[in-house]
Order: structure tokens, then C-alpha cells, then sequence
């Protein structure tokens, strides 16, 4: 389609009308709009040109560094806050005991009147789980004035073999770095690869039976899914997979209360047999059966 072109209309003197046509700047902006913008782009400028020296001043007077500017309005930032009244006030402690409640604030080392902005969290919840008693912290700063510390007591729950070495595991199966294994001797004994993770669910689970539970000797974790454990009469029993495990657990109790099984002249009963029982007779002992689960 050819292109048509608008016709201008004719004017007797063209550079006179252009002449006459105010500019869109100048219709849009009286003199003193444009005076307003220049006065503003002035100040801008001022500020910025002030704003630099003040920084350069500082670093001169603190020795020509610039990184020491940062320290120094942290320090300054500190200053307004305890001017504000936002310092801290309150040290509360949840989950643990008063001896090592006292121990968690000296570690957090907090002083009552410093700056909130100075009390990190993340620093002093580091502090606090280096002492080998405590786990689980978290730290909350809650203004204008408190720091919460919320921790729990680790509790030495068993002895397990890493290798060649006994370490002591917490209710969590976490070790403890700094604790003696000499201390702890009275605790039942773990062994097999990462057993660690798997002790607490099977001494949960034997809680529910103190009968059993008082008489636990050692356990020993097999293939990453069951227990073989052992009890001080020198009975191994074989437990079945985890996810059987609370039921084995219960006809065990209930035959150790009929029938005293523990005390019986064996050495292995063997409990992944969901109806029954199979028991080895000690050398020399009578022949063995088979004795029903309740």
C-alpha cells in the first residue's frame, strides 16, 4: 500500500511560526521551576561532596584507615542504643539445672548493660555448646532488654565402641567429647556401626520394660536394621527388625514374668520369630523346646 503523506498546511512565513512555537521544556517549566531544580541539584551535590570528606576526615583521625570506620560507627551504633535504653537487662536460662544453668550464662558472657545490638545470637549459641553438657541451644534476643538461652541437659545414656574406642553417647546417640569413659562404666555397652544413632529408640523401647530394661548388659547393632542384646544372667537375645522389635520386647516381659526365661540354662533365644520363641541350652544342659510367645 504506498505510504501517503500528510500535506502542512501553507504558511506564509514558516521560520516566523517556528519562531512563535514556545519548546515543550519551556511551557512545562516556568523560571522558577527551573531555578527550584537547580538550587535542588545543588544541594544534592553539596551533601554528597560533605558526606565523602566526613568519611575521609574520619579515616585521617583515625590513623588513615578506612576499615577502622566501620569498628568506629559500630561503636557509635552501640552508644544510641544504650542511650535508647536497649541494652540488655535480663538473662534467662530454660532446660537446665542450676549448676550448669550458672555455667551456660558464664560461657555466654553476657554483662548486664551492653548494648543489645552486641549481644549475637549466633555467637553466643556458639559459646555455650562448647560445654560438653549441654545440647540442643538456641538463643533468642527478645527486645528491649532480654536474651533467652533455651538448652537441654545431655544425659550419659551409654558406653559405644567406635573401633577399638569406648566413647560415652548422650540420649540423642551424640558423643560427648570430653567425657571419661571410667565415669560411666555402669552403663549398658553399644557396639556395631553407627549403633550410636540407633541406641536411644532401643533404650526407649526397653523402658517400657523395667524388668527387662535393669538387666540390659550390652546390645549390638546388626546389619543397620535389628539388635542382638545381652543380659546380665549372660543370655543373648536376637531381636527382630526395628518395626518388630515392641512386640518382641513384650512377649520377652511377659515370659520373663510367667516363666523367669532369663534365668533358664541358655545362652541365645532367639526372638524374630513372631509365634515363638527358640532357645540353645547352655553346654551340657537339658535338650531345649520351644516355648510359645504370649
Amino acid at each position: 500500500m504506498p505510504k501517503v503523506i500528510r500535506p502542512r498546511p501553507k504558511v506564509e512565513n514558516d521560520e516566523e511560526f517556528d519562531n512563535e512555537l514556545p519548546s515543550s521544556r519551556s511551557a512545562l517549566a516556568s523560571p522558577y521551576e527551573a531555578q527550584n531544580l537547580r538550587e535542588r541539584i545543588g544541594a544534592y551535590a553539596f551533601a554528597s561532596v560533605v558526606g565523602l570528606a566526613a568519611v575521609i576526615a574520619a579515616a585521617a583521625w583515625l590513623g588513615g584507615s578506612l576499615g577502622s570506620v566501620g569498628v568506629r560507627m559500630d561503636s557509635g551504633l552501640d552508644a544510641v542504643m544504650r542511650s535508647a535504653g536497649l541494652t540488655v537487662d535480663k538473662i534467662v536460662v530454660v532446660g537446665l539445672d542450676p549448676l550448669l544453668e550458672q555455667r551456660a550464662r558464664d560461657a555466654a558472657m553476657l554483662e548486664p548493660g551492653e548494648s543489645m545490638l552486641a549481644a549475637d545470637p549466633s555467637a553466643i549459641k556458639a559459646r555455650v555448646e562448647e560445654l560438653d553438657a549441654v545440647g540442643g541451644v538456641s538463643v533468642q534476643r527478645l527486645w528491649p532488654d532480654q536474651i533467652t538461652i533455651i538448652a537441654e541437659t545431655r544425659e550419659p545414656v551409654a558406653l559405644w565402641r567406635d573401633g577399638e574406642t569406648w566413647k560415652v553417647i548422650d540420649q540423642h546417640g551424640e558423643v560427648f567429647v570430653q567425657a571419661d569413659m571410667n565415669d560411666h562404666l555402669h552403663l549398658p555397652r553399644i557396639s556395631g556401626a553407627e549403633g550410636n544413632h540407633a541406641a536411644p529408640a532401643l533404650l526407649a523401647a526397653l523402658g517400657d520394660y523395667p524388668e527387662l530394661a535393669i538387666r540390659l548388659d550390652g546390645a549390638e547393632r546388626i546389619g543397620g536394621r535389628r539388635w542382638d542384646i545381652r543380659f546380665e544372667e549372660g543370655v543373648d537375645v536376637a531381636l527382630p527388625a526395628d518395626g518388630e522389635m515392641g512386640e518382641a520386647l513384650r512377649a520377652l516381659n511377659f515370659l520373663q514374668a510367667q516363666n523367669r526365661i532369663l534365668e533358664l540354662p541358655v545362652s541365645r533365644i532367639d526372638a524374630r520369630h513372631p509365634d515363638r520363641f527358640a532357645l540353645r541350652p547352655l553346654p551340657g544342659a537339658p535338650p531345649s523346646s520351644e516355648l510359645g510367645g504370649a
